[in-house]
């Protein structure tokens, strides 16, 4: 038996959720990512720069 309990609630603003731009060193590859732990989608390389 499964139960959920539905008495808590979390707001979310959904201003603080946009994501940055990204520059991945390795392959050269530009994408737009959010998190602390950014890694580049297309080499998976976690050598990374804030565009």
């Amino acid at each position: 038996m499964c139960l959920v309990d539905s008495s808590t609630t979390v707001d979310i603003d959904s201003g603080d959720f946009s994501p940055a731009e990204y520059y991945c060193i390795e392959c050269k590859n530009k994408f737009k990512a959010l998190g602390k732990k950014i890694r580049c989608p297309s080499c998976m390389s976690a050598n990374v720069k804030k565009a």
